[in-house]
Order: C-alpha cells, then structure tokens, then sequence
C-alpha cells in the first residue's frame, strides 16, 4: 500500500498546497471521505510549514535589510 504522501504530493501545487485535481475519477463529492478527510489534513499541515518558512524568510530578510541599510548610511 503507498503512503498517503505519495497520493498527495503528485496531486497538490507545492507552490501552496492546493489540490490541483482530485485523487479519483468525479467531483469532490464523489471521492472517497476518509481519503478526502485525511488529504486536507496533510494539507493542513503542509500549508502550516509552507507559511512557517515564510515568516522565516520574511525575518531573515528584515533583519539583513535593516543592517545593510545602517552600512550604507555611514
């Protein structure tokens, strides 16, 4: 049986997480809901991390911004 990671990974946008086609043949309504249910909460998890990374990035740019611009001021 594959891991449930090898079912999301090839279906969602790494970018941000979002499903780019569903798991199975028909709507969302038509898929599986313990399949649905356990993908949204990789999801979940997945976009909690992608947006963790982000406010890192976001500090550690501030934080060098604010010291390059004190050099270039001397």
């Amino acid at each position: 049986m594959p891991y449930i990671t090898d079912l999301f990974l090839p279906i969602c946008n790494s970018e941000n997480g979002d499903f780019i086609h569903l798991p199975f043949q028909g709507a969302l309504a038509d898929q599986p809901y313990m399949t649905m249910q356990v993908l949204i909460l990789i999801q979940t998890a997945y976009k909690q991390v992608l947006s963790d990374k982000a406010e890192k990035m976001k500090a550690k740019i501030g934080s060098g911004r604010t010291r390059g611009h004190a050099r270039r001021r001397r």
